[in-house]
């Protein structure tokens, strides 16, 4: 059981199609939501059968589709009744700065909930447009360290293929790739 968890549009039922190597979970450009619950979808990893958990997005805000502390319960209940427990939390977030919201959610569920009990890891997406994408990861890592957040692994990812050329394929097709073998390593260790 992989938890993937955080705040609206940070791509996470991207990332879980991405892992399952075709398009299980719903995906929206909107400000608000497209996933109002959690749901687990079977899938295979290097060999590893394993259910990525797709979760509704946090701190949406008063307007989102979700409140945000109904989002917070939702996912709590879930983490402590699944069947054979909880194996990874990954933590996902879009490639700005540090923001304190990043820590509130860490704290809520990595330490409060899962008392720093199951491991951790962070993908950071957004960055198609870094070159190299892991270049976020070395400006970044110490201020998250300062704010407490330590991660057992990380991945610096694009969560999407961008637009379709008239050529064929996607504009961001090669980071893509390149962030899909790096997204199943990640939870392959």
């Amino acid at each position: 059981n992989i938890l993937v968890f955080g705040e609206t549009g940070t791509g996470k039922s991207s990332l879980i199609n991405m892992c399952a190597g075709r398009e299980l979970a719903g995906v929206s450009s909107d400000a608000t939501g497209c996933t109002f619950g959690s749901r687990g979808y079977a899938a295979n990893i290097d060999g590893q059968d394993v259910i990525l958990w797709d979760t509704a997005g946090l701190n949406e805000g008063e307007h989102g589709s979700m409140p945000a502390q109904q989002a917070a319960e939702n996912l709590r209940t879930l983490m402590l009744n699944l069947a054979n427990g909880l194996h990874l939390l990954v933590y996902c977030v879009r490639g700005s700065r540090y923001r304190d919201i990043l820590r509130i959610n860490y704290d809520m569920f990595y330490r409060a909930i899962c008392q720093e009990e199951v491991p951790i890891v962070i993908v950071v997406t957004g960055l198609e447009n870094e070159d190299p994408m892991e270049s976020w990861w070395h400006v970044n890592k110490a201020d998250l360290k300062k704010h407490g957040l330590r991660f057992q692994d990380h991945a610096c990812v694009t969560a999407t293929r961008g637009k379709a050329l008239k050529s064929g394929g996607f504009v961001f097709e090669e980071e893509y790739a390149r962030s899909e073998l790096e997204i199943k390593r990640l939870i392959r260790e």
